[in-house]
């Protein structure tokens, strides 16, 4: 194959590298035309080590632009000199847009959820920045040789930086939304590293979703829905939960009127049931947040009969207090409940305690 006109045309300028010929080597004629674009450079390669290369413009390949010729044996060929050699079109243009996702879920040691399977995906920006060190590494080490291959290798690199940066940034998927720019810097800069030795820069890198498994994702929102609910919307809940529950209590009950009465009672206590439960772990939230502990239950309140009228309720204490003061003996009748009727207070083992012991008084004289 002889070239005479050498060119690369890109209309899409999605091509990031292109070689002429595509395999082997071509046989290109001293005096032939180049045709360099302007956000291009064409390198020459000859025996596997390159031999010149050109930026953006129109040349005539001669021995004086390229000294490659100038080795060669010459060999008079219609009035000029064939060599055999082949061209990469490298494309120095920042190309966008292009995606990366993880084939597979990434296993996520979640602070609060244990173990979660994560999956991601979004874009980035990549451009050449050392076409020299792009050329030798990444096409001609790895053999890649278009721009779909280039952009496979630089996915497998970014999916990989995700996975090791991710534990490093979020501990639970419930704060995920609020660290996707920290993901982000995290993710661009250990793999702005592993390109650069390529010869390549990442531009940028968006983190476009982060997804869980669906039974995860309704209870981190069963979770938030939780939290949000304060004090002041426990009544509320109770009524809509009544509400909800009547509703389709009577719509499952059946026609008669026994069916139907049991649905509506049955909706109720359902009702009921699920307010109760709002209530009470509203309650034990506000006990939670009160410092010191309850107060010591009092044991069941005492009633006296001083003077002909009844006096009360009276705790152990006051009751101690008025013995002591003597308003109340041993021959006054006390009551309290759980007593069948009202009693001496000295035969009641309870109180008769607090009088000490002693004997008991003559009996009086007739």
């Amino acid at each position: 194959m002889v070239f005479e006109v050498v060119e690369c045309l890109d209309p899409t300028g999605d091509v990031m590298v292109a070689r002429i010929p595509e395999q082997g080597s071509g046989e290109f004629m001293s005096g032939s035309q180049l045709v360099v674009q302007d956000n291009q450079i064409a390198c020459f390669y000859r025996d596997g080590r390159m031999a010149d290369q050109f930026r953006g413009g129109r040349y005539t390949l001669t021995t004086n632009n390229l000294p490659v010729l100038r080795g060669l044996t010459k060999m008079v060929f219609k009035g000029k000199t064939p060599f055999r050699a082949y061209v990469y079109f490298v494309n120095l243009k920042t190309f966008t847009d292009m995606g990366w996702g993880t084939p597979q879920p990434i296993l996520f040691r979640d602070s609060e959820l244990k173990m979660v399977n994560l999956r991601a995906h979004g874009t980035f920006s990549v451009r050449i920045a050392d076409h020299v060190k792009f050329l030798n590494t990444l096409v001609g080490t790895q053999g890649i040789k278009d721009t779909a291959g280039v952009e496979e290798y630089i996915r497998k690199i970014v999916v990989s930086r995700f996975a090791s940066s991710l534990p490093q940034v979020l501990t639970t998927v419930i704060d995920l939304a609020a660290q996707y720019q920290n993901i982000e810097v995290k993710v661009k800069a250990a793999a702005r590293n592993d390109l650069g030795q390529y010869g390549l820069e990442l531009v940028d890198l968006i983190v476009q979703a982060v997804t869980m498994p669906p039974e995860v994702q309704k209870i981190v929102d069963q979770g938030a829905g939780i939290r949000t609910v304060g004090a002041d919307e426990v009544a509320r809940y109770q009524q809509i939960a009544a509400a909800d529950a009547l509703k389709r209590a009577a719509e499952t009950g059946g026609g008669g009127e026994l069916t139907g009465g049991l649905g509506i009672g049955a909706g109720l206590a359902m009702g009921s049931q699920f307010a109760s439960n709002i209530a009470g772990a509203n309650r034990q939230q506000q006990q939670g947040a009160q410092a010191g502990p309850p107060p010591i239950p009092q044991g069941s309140p005492w009633y006296v009969a001083l003077e002909g009228r009844q006096v009360g309720p009276l705790s152990l204490n006051d009751l101690t207090a008025r013995i002591r003061d003597g308003k109340v003996t041993k021959e006054t009748l006390v009551w309290k409940e759980g007593m069948a009727d009202w009693t001496p207070a000295g035969d009641v083992g309870e109180i008769g305690k607090i009088f000490g012991a002693g004997p008991p008084p003559l009996p009086k004289q007739p």
